[in-house]
């Protein structure tokens, strides 16, 4: 079943009175020469953004990760610069970056945009998602609604929302919105409080059914909620318009 990306501090060396930057434990390089280090690096990255194991507002160096990684600064440096050019991060000093929180008016924008493509996504899977992806999809609610921590909560919601746009076999579309989860994925675990608890999975359990029952508007409907409250809830605890870091 899907594995977990959890966030550990690196102990890096540092020159007396500079602060270490914390590390992203991400999955381990294969080093087969199959795929370039750098394009490792860069995925590896991304799919943590995505999933929401690294929170905004986070600092990210260059060094630390080549350091966790066992590799040289350059190859982290260009996956970095190329998450810097898709928006999901910030370059603040020499080698380190920042995941930013996006400004009010960006979250609008992100919001409308996951309404429209989800929800298509959302529909067009319907007559096409097999019941052993359905049984993906509760298996791994309820291990969101098992888990006692928002990090496992975060990886769980983003690895059963894209089974089901998966299911709708449309790679651009998805594509699309794999770009905007690398930005949006950070700021969910605004959602959640300090304990990792969440409110309801109500609309999860109404996808669900809808898909058991191969409703579309159901499906839809829910889909719909699920997005907006979350986003009530987010919009009330983003940084101020010039404050978004």
């Amino acid at each position: 079943m899907p594995s977990e990306i959890m966030i550990k501090t690196a102990k890096i060396k540092r020159p007396p009175g500079r602060a270490p930057i914390p590390a992203p434990d991400i999955q381990a390089l294969s080093f087969d020469g199959k795929e370039p280090i750098e394009r490792q690096v860069y995925m590896t990255l991304r799919r943590a953004l995505i999933s929401g194991a690294i929170l905004p507002g986070s600092r990210i160096s260059s060094r630390s990760i080549a350091s966790s990684l066992g590799i040289s600064t350059m190859p982290v440096r260009e996956a970095l610069k190329r998450l810097e050019s898709d928006g999901a991060l910030k370059s603040s000093m020499k080698s380190a970056f920042i995941v930013p929180y996006p400004t009010p008016k960006e979250f609008e924008e992100i919001l409308q945009i996951r309404l429209q493509l989800e929800v298509m996504l959302a529909r067009e899977a319907v007559p096409r998602i097999s019941e052993a992806q359905i049984d993906k999809v509760e298996w791994l609610q309820d291990r969101m609604a098992q888990s006692k921590s928002w990090r496992q909560v975060l990886n769980y919601n983003q690895q059963m929302h894209f089974t089901i746009y998966d299911a709708a076999d449309m790679p651009y579309a998805l594509a699309i919105v794999e770009n905007i989860w690398v930005r949006s994925g950070p700021i969910l675990q605004i959602m959640y409080d300090s304990q990792g608890s969440v409110s309801s999975f109500e609309h999860h359990y109404e996808i669900i059914e809808g898909l058991r029952k191969r409703d579309p508007d159901m499906v839809e409907k829910a889909v719909v909620l699920d997005l907006a409250e979350a986003a009530e809830v987010i919009r009330a605890k983003l940084p101020e318009e010039g404050k978004a870091g």
